[in-house]
This record gives structure tokens, C-alpha cells and sequence, in this order.
């Protein structure tokens, strides 16, 4: 590639800026031609003299537009992202922005820049300053635009145009501002170069520090933007400077600064005799100087050097500052504590600020011209050397360390110049070394009255590139960086800046481009030439326009002409990597350069042949064998039918002849493949048609390692190719499926795919694992129901890729391809593989024609005989390598044999776990979406290293994906007639409508029990559901049907010591947590817990927390019946309950090599037996938190109230640790608070009873004389009444009651008193016949009958009340006083149910005269009332 001039960026709307800038030169209005007024140009005489002084002044007019800007003073950013042009008292700031990919600059600020009358600007520059901020991505925080006027200010602005600082440093013009940024040492004895601002005047010259002015300008930009905000003034800090008199030199145009030197002990010595004589003395240590150059007259350049610490910052102005600050607050303050306030005296605008003098800096020496006029110096970027331009069109170099110049270019009058520094691309072989890469330096040269630019290489080369530019461009040249950097941050802030640039009129911005190889383009330079012609390939092939028929011979010209033999295979790699050039191409120009290569070394001694070149010409010869293997497949791809094969009449016949099996084994293989597809019939992957892989991408799939034995190899099928190691899944996967597909899916271009392979030189182990990867990938493509033929199709390829092998490497080969089958995830798939590659391990024994014909003798054996038939043919010889060989072979068959039936296993496996349930099932919608529909991967390694329980897990996971009933798994598990129970246990559920789908599962199921009847053996499989629904259930905690279905699970473990150990480890596990959560809640709160506190707390809602404990009280439940049914008491020693009941957990033979983790039924087993008394201790505290939580109690604090500090203490431990729990000497305000806590639980849940017959509550509803109708309708009544106790409220009330009272014996309270406290309840609300059956319980009957005994009268006291008046007075009447004087003191009120039959209060009545005693003191009462109700029912 050679020099190039990019264009970079356009300025937007350039008319606008040339308009603002020069208003002169707006465009005048068009006049009208003589014609438009209606004269005839002929009837003036116009002449050609005429005519061409018209034109000749039209092209100077345009000359002069288009001259505006070589008058203009114009800055570029380095970063690119500001530019700002100024002319007289006018500026014009333009900001970047990307448009379409495309840079542009448009107009950000225009405005006056002057602020003294007349003054004009005369130099300016953009100074980009870098973040501070570690996120920065190397891009300038912002860019200041520094202003020289001819008044001698310097005035600095932001890219807004906010004034920042404005300073008078001295009174003359500025001329030239210049600008140095940060450069770390490049080696030893050089010196790091600091940042500095440079700023020429006619006979001075001011250092800034850059450290100084980059913080000064943050600070002043952020006090304008204070500013800006309270709307106040700013008065930034004047800055601190140096200033040097250069009065040796008569006249100054420009200059440049060298940064900081350390001058070597003979040019001090040099320098000290030349000004002090011989009797100079020198220092030991020669003083650093910083060197400064200037462009003028007389001397034409003058070099200055000012010693480090001769001339100190100038800093009076800082100080008198600072000083008048402190005077006016001071005299502020004052005033104001006296009460008068001083005005402070305003300053004569007209009165310019004190400039201090300059300090005088001597002439070194300079180059002595009086005729030459210096236009303008340009320092390099290395600092060694320098640009110059003069009045005599000379641009001369000038070694700025020896203060010669070295070099003059004649005929370059107003020319500009600018440098550019290159650095050079390492190749691959100088990647390797650690040396610094080198760089090259460049000179451009800009010659306006040519219009020409030019790239001179440095110092005594030649030109490199010349091109042919506008007269009125700009060549800029900035010379620095970004403003702010240090030894730390100049090598993590790397940005995009240019070195060169060429601005046209126009409003282009272009950018030169320089590669480093025109450095070494020397005649003799063979590398240079050899890279650039590899670079023009580069172009030529990235050139959308040149793949034309043209395209073949320039390549092959190119690469012909690269003479390296090294950068001539980077160039053929190139064309081989390419992704559009098609294979033909490639082939011939492979073709090409081999045969020259050929050529080449047959006219050379076979000794002198360089390595490079016999690995050059292997190289091609295996790309020009890929392509012929490329061109081949894709011409069989194209070729191939795109129509699957048939189904056929007997395809297990085929099978059985194609894979030399019996025809019972082919049909048990198509059977579990069919039932396995079927399943899988949801989700098909086709093949890509056509499959589009090009060349490249083909070719990047290989290597070609040379070696020297490759030289003589015989043909070029026997050249070794490798697979590359570093493609990806992807690309192997497309790769084999280019390779394979015309042989898989189509018969007729076999046997042609397998010539093309055998021959190709790839080797048969990849070629193996293509084939396999492409085979297991497109499982449900290939595997189609009555169509073997692709099975064929792989059978004929492995046997193709097998003779390929080398013949010591059998054995290991098919261990190989068994890894593959092994790992690979499409069962049905790995399955047919396995059998097509045992049928050609076979195939390959010898007198295997033995084996076979014995083979088909054994047809109707069973599975596992025939694959002894087919692996034990008889040796005819008894030679020891015969017999070694024979018991390798031995080995192979019963390997392969195993992997077959293991593989059957998963394929039936996979069956089961993607069956789905279908409509009619009971499945809780709960958790339909908790749980997913995704089923999971089967492959015969990850049940291997899954552990002895990873088979029960996963169809543990199908249960749970489908909602499954646990009884449906009874039915599963008994269903031919093994344990008459389980049927009875499962028996209401094939009552349901879900029976044909029960029945498919079932079926489903198993057929897995038959193949694995120890991994799912009922007890195991349990255990795995319930651990699989606990941990769903802790993913989503809302959902408490997994935990009730994981619970339900774990009540059908048999065996008690699992079933302990399960629910041990759940409650350990997911339960305590959360339960301890809810008992501190309650503690805390006092109450059952609303809502959000329950979330905040416990991560449940309060309906799931009321569950949730629900649950907690079911699983201790299931682990005190566990320990209490199991044969052992739980006082016993823990080696006597390991020695006989520990359950043994078996494996089947097939699956005895697995490894892994420890399945949970193993685990469950190991866990030690718990305390049972620590056990009914967390019971007692379950029932009371749910109880609570259910009936929503208030004051009530479970942990305090009902335990003492023994209780409390003992909560939350591990079930099998043993802390101190309470006595039985508990205190007697805990027995009390216990008893009227099961008292409050009682009432609630009684209180839940749904209220009796609206029929009932009526006001004459007890009648005192009943006729024959009304006591029919009466019981009817009755008798509807009494079936309401079958009611789901009713039994769940009762159940309520029923656990208070199982609690009250657990918590020592007396329990006669709870259940009088539920009669008496019962009673009240109107059910008098469940009252019935708990009356006939409860052994306090005495005190029991005086309490119903009130109730009677209350009821008889309601009915009086409510009965008429007149009847009312009657039945008073004709009652004894003591009575009516009773009846009347009792408060119905107390009453929750008064309507009640008079029927059953006179049954209640005489209940309650058996229950007292004669000789009790209410007995008498109990029958005046029985007497009161035959008055009242006469």
C-alpha cells in the first residue's frame, strides 16, 4: 500500500463562515444580460477582447473567494473535535458531529473576539485538555481555544466562547503561539519532556508551565460555570510565567522549543572554551537548559538556551492580587463594625496592567544569513530535527542537537510544511522478540503555487508520494497532544489524533497517510517491495469492484512477483482466507504458484533448498488438495436428492442385514426408537438447503504441519492435514454437515463421498468425530419411522472412515468413537450409532464370516446371548499374538455390547421423561407453571457420573413436570398384582375420568421398572419426589401445593428409618428457617401478623404463612409417627438401629460403574435418629403458630406465654441434639394461660359453624301444643338439621376441636375441662347433637349439667320473652314463683343460637337430670323445668 490522502471530515455550511468572516467577499447580485432587457448582443459590437477581460476578471474574483483562507488564523484540534478560524476581530468555532458514518464540523460560536478598540487577533490554537476521571475513555474532557492579539493579550475561551482568562504579558504583538506536550523518556540519558506554552512576541519570548495552566483552566472554567449560575462576575487569577529577551537577533518570525537538554561533557567543554577561553572552568555536573530556536534575520536561525533556575516565575501580579483581595476585605469588615462601609475605588479602564520586564537570554550561536528571511520553523515530533522556509523558496532541515542544517529543498517559495511520524506493524516473526518496533520519520511539504504536496522520507531519502492538490489549502500541523498528561495517564489515554492535515477551501479536511515501508524503499530493499506488493493484494482483494474475470491473473501476477518466501505465503493466505473469491480461483492460483515453486527447486542443488521453500510447497500442495476435496462435496451436495427416503415393509429386516443383528434385536431397536421419536415429535431440526459453507471458511477448518518426510511422500493423498483446534462448536457442526449431508440423506452419492474422503488426507479420527457430531445433531431429521436407510448410510461411512485408520490403533479408535456415544445427548441417535459401529467393529475381526453365520443361527435367543454369539468365534490357530489379539477383540464386543443395552436404557428413559400429561389428569394449576414443561437431557455419561440416585431423580422431575398423583405411582408400582394394598390405596383414583391417560403413564412407567428395578425401586422414588417437590417449592415459596404434594410423597415412604431421615433433613433444610422467622414475628407483634409484616419477615403472604405452618405441623407429624412406627423405641443406641434397619440401596449390573454424588435416599439414611421428646416440644409449638395464624387470635405471643425459659431454649435445635427441656413441675400461670388459649381455639372454631335452618328461626317455633302436621314438618326438620353435621365446615371445626384436645394432653392441661368448654360451646349455637356426642365424653358430668342447666333456662327465658303477651302471662302462671322468679333472671342474650326447638331443649333437659346427682343442690330445679316444658308443650 502506498501514500494516501484521506479525506477525514467536511465543514457544514462553509459559506456561513466565509460570510461571517470576510463580509467583503459576499457574492454580488447577478446582473442581468442584454438579452433579458430585450438588446441583441450583436447591435453593441461586443469584441473577444471584451469577452476575455470579462472572464479573466470573473477567475480573479474567484481566486479571491476562494484565497480567504490562506489569510485566515486557523486551529484543529489534535483530537479532532474542535476548529476554530479567526480573522481581525471576528472568530468562528466549529464542533464535530458524526453524520452517516461521516465526520462533519458545523458552526458552534461566532462572534467579536476583541475587547480593546482595533486590536486583532494573530495567532490561535486549540489546546484539548484530558479527564481526570477514571472512566474516561481517552477523549479530552474539553477543548480550550487560546487567542494572541496584536495589543499583546492572550485571552483563552471555552469551545462556547465563554471568555476563561485574559492577561497582558507584554505590550507588543503576539506572534506565535506555540505549544509542548508531555513525552516520557525515550531512553537513557534523555530527558522526560513536560508540557509548556510557548508565546512569541518581536523581541521576547513567555514560557507558561503546562501544569500550572492546565489547573488554572479547570479552575477558571468552573468558576464561569459558577458564574453563570448565581449570575455574578468572575475574576480569574492572573498566571505565572517566564519571560526571556531575545535581543541578539534582529528580527523574529517563529520559533520553536526543544524541551529541556542535557548538554554531554564535550559540548561543554566545547561551549566553555569557545566563551570563557582556555582559562574556563566547567561544573562536574553539566546544568539541564532548555533550548529554544527562532526563524528570522540576522542571524536567519538563533539558538537560545536558558540554564533551569536562572530566571524565577514572574509572579508580582499574583501577589498584588491577592494583596488588594485581602485590603478590600479588611477594609469591608471594618466599615461594617463601625458602621460606615468603604467604597472601593474603581480602577481607570484606560490604564493597562503593570507588565514586568524580561529577563535577557544571550545568543548561543545561529546560522548566519543576512539575505535569507526566515518564514516559519516546525519542529519535529523526535525533537532532533527541524523544518524551515524562507523568502528564497528554500525549505531547509536543521539538526536541532548540532545546530547545522543537513539538507535544502530548492523551488518551494511560500511553502508550508508539517511532519509525520510512523510506526511500524510487526509481522509475525518480529512479534515474537521483544524490541521496541521502529519508527520512521516523514516530511511534507506543501508548495502552494504548485499545488502540490509532498512526503520526503528523513533524512537523506527520497521522495515517497507526490499528489496534486488546490493553491489555497492549509497544511496543518499542531506538534502537540492533549494538555494534562503525566508519566501515569499518558499510557492509559490513548486517543485518536492526527500528526498532519491538509484543510482545503472547500471546507475538506484530508489526512495523510504514510505506511512504514516507504522508509525502506531503497533499490535494493527487497522486504519493502515484498510488503508493498503484499499490501496492494490486500487492497485489490478488499475492492468490491475487482472480483471481475480480471481478478486471477493479477493475483497470480502478485503473488509471483513476492520473492519472500515467508510474506508469499501471508499473500496466499490472504486469497484462502478470502469469503467471496469462489474455489476455482483459489485452485488455480494454488495451482500456479506451486508449479513455480516446482520449477524453481528442479534448477537447484536439492541441498541448497531452504526450508521455507519445500514448507512453502507443501503448503500448497495440501490447499490444492482441500479444494479439490471441496469442489467434489459441493458438487455431490448439489447433486444429491433433497427427497427423503421411503418408508419401507420390513425395515427390521434391512436393519438386521445392514447391521448383522437378529431380526427380534433390530425390531426391539426400532420399537424403543419409534416410541422415543413419537414422543419427540414436537421440536424438528431440518438441515440449511443448500448448505452454504465457502471456501475460506472451509479451508480455516484445517492445518498442514510440514515436516521434512513429507518431501518424499509417495502421492499426494499420503500428505497429512489436521484439524484446526481453535473452531468452534458451530463451525465443526457446519463443517461435518457440508462433509456428510449428501452421504446421510441420500444412497445414490455414497460410495463416490467415501472415494472422496478416503482420499482426502484428512484424518479418520476427525473425519469420525464430524461424521458422529453431524449424526447426533440431527436426530429427528434422520431418524425417521420405517427408514433405515440413513442408519445404512452411517453404517457404509464408518466402514469407509475405518479402513482409513491405521491398523496398531483399533482398539483405542473405537474406544473413542464409544466416548462420543457415551456423552452424546440424542439417545435414539447415540443408540443407531452404536449398533452401525459395533456391526464394523466386527465386521473387522478376522473369520468373522464364523461369528456371523452362528449369529444368525441364534435369532431367537434373547439380546444378551446374541451378542456372545456374535463375540465369540472360535480362533482357528493358538499362536499368542492370535490369542492377544482375540482377547482385545473380546473386550471391544463386550464393551460395545454393554453401551448398546445402556443405551436402550436411556433411549426408554428419555421416552418416559419427555412424555406429557394430556387432558383429563389431575393436575394442581397452582404450580403448572412453577414447575416448566422442559424435560431433561439424558446421556449415558451423566447418568454415569450422576450418582446411584440420578436416574430416580429424574423421573422424580417428570413426576413433578407432570403433577402426577402419589397414588397414581401406587397404581404405577403394583399394577401386576404385587401388594394387594397399594391397589386399595390408589383405588379412588382409577374411579376417575383421567383412567386411559392413568393407564399410558402407567404404562410408561412401567416399562421402566422392569429395566430398572433397584434404582426406582418405591421407597427411593418417594424419597426423590419428595426432595424434588421441597426444592421447587423453595424456588417459589408462595406456591405451598409443592410442599403439600412433597409432604404427601414423603407419607408413603415404607421404610420408617428413610422416611425419618427425609423429613429431618427437609425440616433442617427448608423449614426451620422460616418457621423460627414466623415464632419470633408472632413474639414480637403479639398477634397473628398482617400481611406485609408476614413478607417482610418470613418471605410468605399471610395466606401462605397460614399454610405453610400448616404443613410444618404435618411433617413433625410425619416424623413422630416414623419414629414411633418403626421397630425400634427412640431411646435406642444409634449401633443398634444402624445394624438393622438401615436400608440397602442397589444398582442394576448394567449401571454398576456409576460414580457421583450421594444420592438423597443415602443421605436420608445416614442422618442420625432424632429426639423424640424434642420432637412433640416443636409439635406443641407448630399447633398453637397455626392455630393462631388460622383464627387470626389477637394477644397472643406463642414463645412467652405458653413456655417457660427451658422451652424457649430448647426451640430450633438440630431434631437430634438433646438440650434441657421443661419438666413436669410446670408453673401454674403457663397451665392457666395453655388452658384458656385451647378454650379461645374452641370458641373460634366452633364459631366457624355455619348457622342452622333459616326455617327455625321463627318466633313461634316452639309451639306449646304441636297437631299431628306440625310435629311431621318438626322432624323434618330435625332430621334436615342434623345431616348439616356432614357439612366440610362442620368436620372442619370438629377437627379443630379434636386437635385442641390431642394438644391440651401434650401441654398437661386438663382436657375434661376443654371438652366441657366445646359441649357447652356446641350447645349454645344450636347443635345439640354434635353437644351429644362430646356430653357422653367428658367426666366432670356434675359440673357439666349445671352449666347446661343455665342454658336451658336461657333458652326457656328467650322463648317466654319472645312468645305473645298473653301466652306469656299464662305459662307464668301456671309455673311454681321459684321458677318463674329463675327463668326470669336468666339473660338470653348470652345465648349465640335461642332458636332451638322445644323438642331438643326437652331432650337437653333430661340429659341434664341424669347428669346431677339427687342429693345436688339444683336438681330440684332441673324437675321443676321438666315439668315447666310439659306445661309449656301441652
Amino acid at each position: 500500500m502506498s501514500c494516501t490522502l484521506s479525506i477525514e471530515a467536511n465543514i457544514q455550511n462553509v459559506s456561513s463562515v466565509r460570510k461571517f468572516l470576510f463580509p467583503s467577499l459576499l457574492e454580488e447580485p447577478v446582473t442581468k444580460s442584454p438579452a433579458d432587457d430585450g438588446w441583441e448582443e450583436d447591435d453593441w459590437g461586443w469584441g473577444e477582447e471584451f469577452i476575455e477581460e470579462t472572464q479573466q476578471q470573473k477567475k480573479k474574483k474567484e481566486e479571491e473567494a476562494n484565497s480567504w483562507m490562506e489569510d485566515c488564523c486557523i486551529s484543529l484540534s489534535p483530537t479532532n473535535d474542535l476548529l476554530a478560524l479567526a480573522f481581525e476581530d471576528r472568530a468562528v468555532f466549529l464542533s464535530h458531529k458524526w453524520d452517516s458514518d461521516k465526520l462533519k464540523y458545523q458552526m458552534s460560536w461566532k462572534g467579536p473576539v476583541n475587547l480593546e478598540e482595533g486590536e486583532c487577533v494573530t495567532s490561535i490554537m486549540c489546546i484539548p485538555l484530558a479527564s481526570l476521571k477514571r472512566s474516561s475513555t481517552g477523549g479530552p474532557d474539553w477543548t480550550c481555544v487560546m487567542m494572541g492579539f496584536t495589543s499583546g493579550y492572550i485571552r483563552m475561551y471555552t469551545e462556547n466562547g465563554n471568555l476563561l482568562l485574559s492577561q497582558l504579558l507584554h505590550e507588543d504583538p503576539v506572534l506565535k503561539v506555540k505549544c509542548s506536550s508531555y513525552q516520557p523518556r525515550r531512553h537513557a540519558g534523555v530527558a522526560e519532556q513536560l508540557e509548556e506554552l510557548t508565546i512569541l512576541y518581536p523581541n521576547a519570548l513567555v514560557t507558561i508551565d503546562g501544569f500550572s495552566l492546565y489547573q488554572s483552566l479547570r479552575a477558571c472554567r468552573n468558576q464561569v460555570a459558577r458564574a453563570a449560575a448565581g449570575g455574578s462576575d468572575v475574576q480569574p487569577p492572573p498566571l505565572a510565567y517566564k519571560k526571556w529577551g531575545l535581543a541578539d537577533q534582529a528580527n523574529m518570525v517563529d520559533h520553536i522549543s526543544c524541551g529541556v537538554v542535557t548538554p554531554s561533557l564535550f559540548d561543554q567543554l566545547q561551549t566553555a572554551s569557545i566563551l570563557g577561553g582556555y582559562g574556563a572552568t566547567i561544573t562536574q555536573n553539566p546544568p539541564p537548559a532548555a533550548r529554544y530556536i527562532t526563524s528570522g534575520t540576522n542571524p536567519y536561525v538563533a539558538f537560545f538556551f536558558a540554564v533551569e533556575g536562572t530566571a524565577p516565575p514572574i509572579i508580582s501580579e499574583v501577589a498584588a492580587a491577592v494583596a488588594s483581595k485581602l485590603k478590600s476585605a479588611l477594609i469591608s469588615g471594618v466599615g461594617g463594625w463601625l458602621g460606615w462601609k468603604g467604597k472601593p475605588q474603581g480602577e481607570d479602564p484606560q490604564k493597562k496592567p503593570k507588565v514586568e520586564p524580561a529577563t535577557p537570554l544571550p545568543l548561543r550561536f545561529g546560522l548566519p544569513d543576512l539575505r535569507r528571511h526566515g518564514d516559519s520553523i516546525i519542529l519535529s515530533p523526535s525533537r532532533q530535527l527541524a523544518a524551515t522556509t524562507d523568502s528564497f523558496g528554500r525549505v531547509i532541515l536543521i539538526d536541532t542537537d548540532k545546530g547545522v542544517a543537513i539538507r535544502v529543498w530548492k523551488g518551494y517559495r511560500d511553502a508550508q510544511v508539517g511532519w509525520v511520524k510512523v510506526t511500524e506493524d510487526k509481522d509475525r516473526d518480529a512479534m515474537a522478540t521483544d524490541s521496541p518496533p521502529r519508527e520512521a520519520l516523514f516530511l511534507i511539504i506543501y508548495a502552494p503555487r504548485r499545488g502540490i504536496l509532498e512526503v520526503w522520507a528523513m533524512q537523506q531519502g527520497p521522495r515517497v508520494a507526490a499528489f496534486n492538490v488546490g493553491k489555497q489549502c492549509r497544511l496543518l500541523c499542531p506538534g502537540y497532544t492533549m494538555m494534562g498528561l503525566n508519566n501515569v495517564t499518558f499510557y492509559s489515554n490513548k486517543p485518536h489524533t492526527y500528526q498532519c492535515c491538509l484543510v482545503e477551501p472547500s471546507g475538506v479536511i484530508k489526512i495523510i497517510n504514510v505506511p512504514f515501508h516507504l522508509i525502506l524503499s531503497g533499490a535494493n530493499s527487497k522486504r519493502a517491495r515484498d510488503l508493498h506488493l503484499l499490501k496492494k493484494l490486500s487492497t485489490m482483494l478488499s475492492t468490491p469492484s475487482s472480483h471481475e474475470g480480471s481478478i486471477e491473473k493479477q493475483l497470480v501476477n502478485i503473488i509471483t512477483d513476492i520473492k519472500i518466501v515467508a510474506l508469499k505465503r501471508q499473500g496466499l493466505e490472504k486469497i484462502l482466507s478470502h469469503k467471496i473469491l469462489p474455489a476455482e480461483l483459489m485452485q488455480n492460483v494454488i495451482r500456479t504458484v506451486k508449479n513455480n515453486i516446482q520449477q524453481a527447486l528442479e534448477k537447484e542443488d536439492p541441498d541448497s533448498i531452504a526450508p521455507e521453500s519445500r514448507g512453502l510447497l507443501h503448503f500448497c500442495k495440501v490447499q490444492e488438495l482441500l479444494l479439490d476435496v471441496y469442489i467434489t462435496i459441493s458438487q455431490l451436495n448439489k447433486q444429491a436428492t433433497q427427497a427423503m427416503g421411503m418408508a419401507e415393509n420390513n425395515p427390521e429386516q434391512t436393519l438386521a442385514a445392514t447391521l448383522s443383528v437378529s431380526v427380534s434385536e433390530a425390531l426391539q431397536y426400532l420399537s424403543a426408537v419409534d416410541d422415543f421419536m413419537r414422543e419427540s415429535a414436537g421440536n424438528r431440526v431440518h438441515f440449511q438447503d443448500p448448505i452454504d459453507m465457502t471456501p475460506a471458511a472451509f479451508l480455516s477448518c484445517f492445518i498442514c504441519p510440514y515436516h521434512h518426510a513429507d518431501d518424499n511422500a509417495p502421492t499426494v493423498t499420503s500428505l497429512k492435514v489436521l484439524m484446526s483446534s481453535d473452531i468452534d462448536e458451530q463451525l465443526s457442526l457446519k463443517l461435518g454437515t457440508f462433509l456428510f449431508k449428501c452421504g446421510l440423506t441420500g444412497g445414490d452419492s455414497i460410495s463416490a463421498l467415501c472415494s472422496c474422503l478416503e482420499g482426502s488426507g484428512i484424518p479418520a479420527a476427525d473425519l469420525m468425530s464430524l461424521l458422529l457430531r453431524v449424526w447426533l445433531s440431527s436426530e429427528t431429521e434422520l431418524i425417521r419411522p420405517r427408514d433405515v436407510s440413513p442408519v445404512s448410510n452411517l453404517h457404509c461411512l464408518l466402514a469407509s472412515i475405518t479402513r482409513t485408520a491405521e491398523p496398531n490403533t483399533v482398539s483405542p479408535w473405537w474406544k473413542s468413537v464409544r466416548d462420543i456415544c457415551t456423552a452424546a445427548e440424542a439417545p435414539a441417535s447415540a443408540l443407531m450409532a452404536a449398533v452401525a459401529a459395533r456391526s464394523v467393529a466386527a465386521s473387522v475381526v478376522p473369520n468373522n464370516k464364523s461369528g456371523n453365520k452362528e449369529q444368525e443361527s441364534q435369532e431367537d435367543k434373547d439380546t444378551d446371548q446374541e451378542a456372545i454369539s456374535l463375540s465369540s468365534p472360535t480362533p482357528s490357530t493358538t499362536s499368542t499374538d492370535t490369542m492377544e489379539e482375540w482377547e482385545t477383540v473380546a473386550m471391544d464386543t463386550e464393551h460395545w455390547n454393554l453401551l448398546v443395552r445402556q443405551l436402550e436404557d436411556v433411549v426408554v428413559l428419555s421416552t418416559l421423561l419427555r412424555t406429557k400429561v394430556r387432558d383429563g389428569v389431575d393436575r394442581p394449576p397452582s404450580y403448572a407453571e412453577t414447575m416448566g414443561k422442559e424435560h431433561k437431557v439424558v446421556s449415558v455419561k451423566g447418568l454415569l457420573e450422576g450418582g446411584t440416585g440420578s436416574i430416580a431423580a429424574l423421573v422424580a422431575n417428570w413426576v413433578a413436570r407432570t403433577g402426577i398423583l402419589p397414588s397414581m405411582l401406587s397404581v404405577s408400582h403394583h399394577a401386576e398384582g404385587e401388594d394387594e394394598e397399594a391397589m386399595e390405596l390408589g383405588a379412588d383414583v382409577t374411579s376417575e375420568p383421567a383412567l386411559p391417560e392413568l393407564e399410558r403413564l402407567a404404562d410408561r412407567y412401567r416399562s421402566q421398572l422392569e429395566r430398572f428395578p433397584y434404582s426406582l425401586d418405591p421407597e427411593v422414588l418417594h424419597a426423590h419426589c419428595t426432595w424434588e417437590y421441597v426444592v421447587q417449592w423453595n424456588k417459589d415459596p408462595e406456591v405451598i401445593a409443592l410442599l403439600e404434594r412433597s409432604i404427601e410423597h414423603l407419607k408413603l415412604v415404607g421404610n420408617a428409618y428413610l422416611q425419618h431421615g427425609l423429613g429431618c433433613m427437609m425440616w433442617h433444610t427448608f423449614m426451620v428457617k422460616r418457621f423460627s422467622a414466623t415464632a419470633f414475628l408472632m413474639e414480637k407483634v403479639g398477634k397473628a401478623p398482617k400481611d406485609r409484616l408476614c413478607r417482610k419477615d418470613v418471605g410468605l403472604s399471610d395466606a401462605a404463612l397460614t399454610n405453610f405452618l400448616g404443613q410444618c405441623n404435618n411433617l413433625l407429624q410425619v416424623i413422630l409417627e416414623a419414629e414411633v412406627e418403626s421397630p425400634y423405641p427412640f431411646f435406642s443406641s444409634q449401633a443398634e438401629v444402624e445394624s438393622s434397619h438401615v436400608p440397602v440401596f442397589d444398582i442394576e449390573d448394567l449401571w454398576q460403574a456409576t460414580q457421583g454424588p450421594t444420592s438423597i435416599a443415602e443421605l436420608a439414611a445416614e442422618q442420625r435418629v432424632s429426639n423424640y421428646q424434642l420432637l412433640q416440644h416443636h409439635m406443641k409449638l407448630s399447633s398453637i403458630m397455626h392455630a393462631v395464624m388460622v383464627f387470626s387470635l389477637r394477644t397472643v405471643k406463642p414463645l412467652s406465654y405458653y413456655f417457660d425459659t427451658k422451652g424457649k431454649n430448647a426451640f430450633f435445635k438440630d431434631l437430634h441434639s438433646y438440650p434441657l427441656l421443661p419438666g413436669s413441675d410446670i408453673d401454674i400461670s403457663i397451665i392457666s394461660a395453655r388452658q384458656q388459649f385451647l378454650c379461645r381455639i374452641v370458641s373460634a372454631a366452633v364459631g366457624t359453624l355455619p348457622t342452622p335452618p333459616a326455617y327455625l328461626n321463627k318466633d313461634d317455633g316452639a309451639v306449646a301444643m304441636e297437631t299431628d302436621k306440625e310435629k311431621e314438618l318438626l322432624q323434618s326438620d330435625l332430621d334436615a338439621y342434623q345431616t348439616m353435621s356432614d357439612n366440610k365446615v362442620v368436620l372442619e371445626a370438629c377437627k379443630w376441636a379434636d386437635i385442641m384436645l390431642e394438644l391440651g394432653q401434650r401441654l398437661e392441661v386438663d382436657v375434661d375441662t376443654v371438652r366441657r368448654h366445646y359441649c357447652n360451646e356446641l350447645y349454645s349455637r344450636g347443635y345439640d347433637y354434635l353437644g351429644q356426642e362430646v356430653l357422653n365424653s367428658v367426666n366432670e358430668r356434675c359440673q357439666l349439667g349445671c352449666d347446661l342447666l343455665v342454658l336451658v333456662g336461657k333458652r326457656l327465658s328467650h322463648l317466654m320473652s319472645t312468645a305473645e303477651p298473653k301466652r306469656s302471662v299464662q305459662l307464668l302462671s301456671r309455673l311454681p314463683p321459684t321458677l318463674s322468679t329463675w327463668l326470669k333472671q336468666q339473660s338470653p342474650s348470652d345465648v349465640h343460637f335461642p332458636y332451638v326447638p322445644l323438642l331438643l331443649t326437652a331432650q337437653l333437659l333430661s340429659q341434664v337430670v341424669s347428669l346431677l346427682p339427687e342429693t345436688h343442690g339444683q336438681y330440684s330445679l332441673a324437675i321443676q323445668l321438666v315439668e315447666s316444658i310439659d306445661i309449656m308443650r301441652d
